[in-house]
């Protein structure tokens, strides 16, 4: 699950990260990506930058194409099929996937 996303557009900044919501015996995990996109304007983020520690699913993946994006940088590799076919449908859609493990978002 991602923990840390910022979507840079600009001077636009949107920076979230992972939240659990408690609510009696149920909890419901927010990740960082989805809710950089649910506290963002889409005419603030198009044409913008996702910097993410993790690498995307493929429900974000679907988001960040939605949003389009024009760059996603994510800090690990993927293993997960998920992951795999995310990065491929980026790359599709002409969005820029690049791995660098060295960013470090706090």
């Amino acid at each position: 699950m991602m923990n840390r996303a910022i979507i840079v557009n600009g001077d636009f900044i949107v920076s979230e990260k992972h939240e659990s919501i408690y609510e009696g015996d149920i909890v419901v995990d927010c990740n960082a990506i989805m809710k950089t996109f649910m506290t963002s304007r889409m005419q603030d983020i198009e044409g913008g930058i996702l910097y993410a520690n993790g690498c995307p699913s493929l429900n974000e993946a679907a988001m960040i194409i939605s949003a389009r994006l024009t760059k996603v940088v994510f800090s690990r590799e993927p293993v997960m099929s998920d992951e795999l076919c995310a990065i491929e449908l980026l790359k599709e859609n002409g969005i820029e996937a690049i791995c660098n493990p060295e960013i470090i978002l706090e």
